[in-house]
């Protein structure tokens, strides 16, 4: 397994889980001096970046990108890739397709989370979730015909009307019918959702190709209640080899939850299993 934090690129000036403050490259070298194997990259518009200059300052720090984050192409520029509104659809995959290409570039993988939008956005009582279906499959071909894969991620109830936890994640992989999908699980959104993290860890298998890690109260491992010991133990026991990785509230500033984040991986991520759950 390897550690790693989400931090804005150079085009986003605020993310509301991203970690580390300063400008892209102090972000860079400062999740290097902590210890970090690699960052995620928070985006809005990747045909506005320099691509080698971020390409050249993540190995500048031997840094590894786990992937891109796209939360800000819905809270920032409010586009959704699941909704009535053809022109808005459209302009989705547009962009969309430019995180995608930048992804290629990167040698990564396109998280989708906020940006698929939401079934009530489709106004018909009937057939949403195949509908839903039919307006993602153009962006996964995309993404498919360049070797990048597209990592789903559950949220929950509060956040979003489909695909809630890993049942419907892995009903979504397989109406897709796309080998370059897969799951990016939150375990703040688990704590909600999942009956059990461990059993639907397990279920999602060699799906589970990202984990996003936060406490119960979205803060960093050790501030909330979550008990994480056995969650290793399980993805140790998957021989699960992604990233777990910080996407939280950047309390009670982004340079300490970032800096508490790695104290409590760097222990956790290479700690045999525990056997003993609290």
């Amino acid at each position: 397994m390897r550690s790693g934090l989400v931090i804005c690129g150079p085009d986003v000036a605020y993310g509301p889980l991203a970690l580390l403050s300063g400008t892209f490259e102090d972000k860079v070298a400062k999740a290097a001096a902590l210890g970090y194997d690699g960052i995620e990259l928070m985006v809005r518009d990747p045909a506005g970046l320099d691509w080698p200059r971020i390409k050249a300052t993540l190995n500048a720090h031997d840094l590894g990108i786990g992937q891109i984050v796209t939360g800000e192409l819905f809270g920032a520029d409010g586009l959704a890739l699941i909704t009535a509104d053809e022109a808005l659809h459209r302009r989705a995959c547009t962009r969309t397709e430019s995180v995608i290409d930048l992804a290629a570039y990167l040698n990564t993988k396109v998280n989708v989370g906020r940006l698929r939008g939401r079934l009530d956005w489709l106004n018909m009582r009937e057939h949403a979730w195949e509908k839903a279906v039919e307006l993602l499959q153009p962006v996964i071909a995309y993404a498919k015909e360049r070797g990048v894969g597209i990592a789903l991620e559950p949220l929950n109830r509060y956040e979003s009307d489909f695909i809630l936890n890993v049942d419907e994640g892995l009903r979504m992989i397989a109406d897709l019918d796309y080998s370059n999908v897969g799951l990016m699980l939150d375990l703040f959104h688990m704590n909600i959702e999942e009956a059990s993290i461990e059993d639907s860890l397990l279920r999602a298998g060699d799906r589970l190709w990202h984990v996003h890690i936060a406490d119960s109260n979205r803060r960093y491992p050790g501030a909330g209640h979550t008990c994480f010991e056995p969650i290793f133990d399980t993805l140790r026991a998957m021989n699960y080899d992604g990233y777990v990785s910080a996407e939280l509230l950047p309390w009670p500033d982004p340079d300490t939850a970032a800096q508490k984040t790695i104290e409590y991986l760097k222990g956790a991520l290479y700690a045999e299993a525990s056997h003993v759950w609290h």
